[in-house]
């Protein structure tokens, strides 16, 4: 196997991994309950704000004594955190194969 083939398939596998990581759903848990937070690309904190609307804590006096867990921020985080990973995975992923392909083909000498 060149060096070529060997690029074009290491970077084959560094986009899928990246492009999968950006559709895999991301989830924080809370209160034991596993909340969706939509995906890298597209983040829905829809269930994030319904479980913070849940706690007690949403009341103005109580909010100051009653701990809460703000579940939007750690939906917001943990996406942040799946994008700042898998984002540069498949650029770099990308520009192995196009660089694999604008790459010359060596020539070998009889």
């Amino acid at each position: 196997m060149n060096a070529r083939r060997l690029i074009l398939l290491v970077g084959a596998v560094l986009l899928a991994v990246g492009v999968i990581a950006l559709l895999m759903p991301v989830s924080i848990t809370g209160d034991g309950n596993s909340i969706g937070c939509g995906n890298a690309i597209a983040a829905d904190s829809a269930e994030a704000e319904a479980a913070n609307n849940k706690t007690v804590a949403n009341v103005p006096i109580l909010n100051q004594i009653v701990p809460h867990t703000d579940y939007v921020a750690n939906c917001q985080a943990a996406v942040s955190s799946r994008r700042t990973w898998s984002i540069p995975l498949t650029v770099v992923g990308a520009l192995a194969v196009l660089g694999s392909f604008a790459a010359p083909r060596s020539r070998t000498v009889s």
